[in-house]
């Protein structure tokens, strides 16, 4: 019992300095950004690919940014899933009201259903770019892009080393139901990890022309499920490098069940098991936390009891320190990032106390993620159904076009499924 103990001691110390030195690289990078200018002049010619299936809540945010850019020159991709899509139909009524000189609706055309469907529209839109294009980039109709976004997005890129940049995403529960804010606590522990780790985000990805015409991404996106956790690996291979922009943090206030934000972290995993060539030292990370954690817990009571007060010293005290050591690291960053959002006059309320406490209980629901994400071969996903046996096997087993979900059923149909 007593080396259970020491064990367990031992492997929460360990996970605890490993995010105190995570998150000093991740406020590293936050305090490196906001003491360089937020303006760039490197501008060179971009598209920005927006691809839809059903009206996301955020759509007319999205399109509102979107097509307001401080940027020069820049044209406007948006792919369809369907011509009976209800998008279509929203986006034409809006692009009617708001007219922009540059903006492209498109249908996504048949495909072999070897890839996901953002995969599928991603590759469709860069198969029809102009040739004075240099950068492209994408985000999900979730995302609300600020004024100079594709303009923060796309400065790194001057760099020649660089070839995929990435945004961040974050979470500002607007309200503390029980899948809202456990959604908001994985999301702030997974950001440093992501930082670290270097798993890119696809909300916000842009990309040099020496990635986005190499025969290899195209390839890849199209036999792989999701786009953006592989990136890593495929800029390695082109020899590039992929860099976080910190600028473009971009907040989402967005409410979830429980039930859906399960799902939402199960996908999120799935990625990284997937795609990321770490995923078992992310799963193995997760879970012997977890079983240290859970030990502790049992064994301090333990101890206590038998009179053994010195181990149940011990034990509570690793307890109650590891996770205020990973508490603090994550308000830390949500300080910074609220430092970066209030920089370019957008309002970010301060960190939910209670936050905090779902740091206890969402390491049970990453580790129970993990397992559901190791088991996961088949993805049900706005009415399409993949079979994913392997990274570069996939299949559509059953598509229909978006229809609109009944109203029982809207707020499961409606989650975030940002990936």
């Amino acid at each position: 019992m007593f080396v259970l103990a020491a064990v367990s001691c031992v492997c929460l110390i360990c996970f605890a300095l490993l995010n105190v030195y995570w998150g000093q690289h991740c406020a590293r990078l936050y305090q490196t950004q906001q003491q360089q200018p937020t303006d760039s002049d490197y501008t060179p010619p971009a598209t920005v690919i927006l691809s839809l299936r059903g009206n996301d809540p955020f759509l007319t945010r999205c399109l509102d940014g979107l097509l307001n850019q401080d940027y020069p020159q820049y044209n406007v991709k948006i792919i369809v899933d369907h011509i009976s899509d209800p998008a279509l139909s929203f986006v034409n009524r809006y692009l009617q009201i708001h007219t922009h000189p540059h903006c492209q609706v498109s249908i996504r055309k048949h495909h072999t259903g070897a890839c996901g469907l953002k995969n599928a529209s991603l590759v469709q839109a860069m198969n029809e770019l102009d040739e004075a294009v240099e950068v492209v980039a994408w985000l999900d109709a979730d995302v609300v892009p600020h004024q100079s976004w594709l303009r923060e997005l796309v400065a790194p890129l001057q760099d020649s080393k660089v070839g995929v940049t990435s945004g961040i995403r974050w979470y500002a529960p607007p309200d503390i139901n029980a899948g809202t804010m456990a959604r908001h606590a994985w999301n702030a522990a997974a950001v440093i990890q992501m930082l670290s780790l270097k798993i890119a985000w696809g909300g916000s990805i842009a990309l040099s022309r020496p990635v986005f015409q190499n025969p290899h991404l195209k390839h890849s996106f199209s036999t792989m499920m999701w786009e953006d956790t592989g990136l890593k690996s495929i800029a390695a291979q082109l020899n590039k490098d992929l860099v976080f922009v910190p600028a473009a943090t971009m907040i989402n206030a967005e409410s979830i069940s429980f039930p859906a934000c399960f799902r939402f972290i199960t996908r999120q995993l799935l990625n990284a098991r997937l795609y990321h060539p770490q995923w078992w030292f992310i799963a193995a990370l997760g879970i012997t936390t977890a079983i240290a954690q859970t030990m502790l817990l049992i064994l301090a009571p333990i101890f206590l009891m038998q009179g053994s007060l010195l181990w149940a010293g011990i034990a509570t005290g690793i307890l109650v320190s590891s996770s205020l050591c990973v508490g603090a690291v994550i308000y830390r960053i949500s300080l910074l990032i609220q430092r970066q959002i209030r920089s370019r006059g957008e309002d970010l309320p301060r960190q939910p106390l209670i936050t905090f406490g779902y740091l206890w209980i969402t390491l049970y629901i990453f580790s129970a993620a993990i397992l559901a994400a190791i088991r996961t071969n088949y993805i049900d996903w706005r009415g399409v159904s993949y079979y994913v046996p392997s990274p570069f096997k996939v299949q559509i087993i059953h598509y229909e076009p978006y229809q609109k979900p009944h109203e029982v059923s809207a707020q499961l149909e409606l989650e975030n499924i940002s990936l």
